[in-house]
This record gives structure tokens, sequence and C-alpha cells, in this order.
């Protein structure tokens, strides 16, 4: 009976463990998503309030806010995050996979390609890791949908 109770305590901790493992690539790459979306929504806002461009740059590695699309997001090309951090940048965690894509807001808002160029479809980002998930930035608006 004692070896029983013992076996069933052993299972229950390993148990415990093993699904906070599991809880915990989740967590982060729902952390991760829900921190790169709101990124992207302050673009558009920071766009709109300071009436010029500013482009998201989204690499394998981070994605970054700047107000050019070549520049280096550094000094006067950086744009600050809501802390004052500049550049505003998120860094992808280990496990979560991200496109890399390069696009802009205008002054109105609008979401445009790199170039400058109007879209005629919405432009959707995914993010992997345990799950996947996805945003949208619709093409005329800019409006950022989860």
């Amino acid at each position: 009976m004692a070896e029983l109770i013992a076996v069933i305590v052993v299972v229950g901790i390993l148990s415990v463990f093993a699904m906070s493992l599991l809880s915990n690539s989740f967590a982060t790459t729902r952390g991760f998503y829900d921190q790169l979306l709101s990124q992207v929504q302050y673009a558009r806002k920071v766009a709109i309030a300071q009436r010029r461009l500013v482009f998201v740059r989204v690499d394998a590695a981070q994605s970054r806010l700047c107000y050019s699309a070549g520049g280096g997001c550094t000094g006067g090309d950086a744009v600050s995050s809501p802390t004052g951090e500049a550049p505003f940048r998120v860094a992808v965690p280990p496990g979560v996979t991200l496109g890399a894509a390069t696009f802009q807001f205008d002054g109105l808002g609008r979401y445009r390609d790199a170039a400058g160029a109007a879209t005629i479809t919405p432009l959707v980002i995914t993010v992997a890791g345990e799950n996947t998930l996805q945003f949208s930035v619709e093409h005329e608006t800019g409006y950022v949908r989860p």
C-alpha cells in the first residue's frame, strides 16, 4: 500500500512539472503575439499623431519601428516606445517563428507596403510556436484586427 501511494505521489509531481513546461511554451507564444499586436497598433497611432510615415520592420529575430524603410532604427530614425526606449523593439523569443515583412503606416494611418504603394488585400502576420496566431492589417484603413 505504501509503495502504491509513493508511486502516485511521484507521478503527480512529474505531471505538474510536465504541465508547466507545456503551458509555458503556449504562454510564450501568446505573450509575444500580444506584444507584436500592440506594437503594430502603436505604430499606426504614432503615424496618425505625428502625421508622418512609420515603418514596421519585422525579421526572424525582432520587430522594430522606424521612420524610414532602410535606416538603422537609431537616433532620429527610431520610433520611441511608450516608455521612451528607442527604437521600439520586440524580440522574438526562442521557439517562436515569424515571417519577415516591412510595411508602413502613412500620416492618415493607412497601411502601405514598404515602397509606399497602396495594397488591395490585408496584410496577415502569423506568429507560430506552440500554437499559431494571426492578426491582419486592413488595406484601406490600416486597422489592426486580432
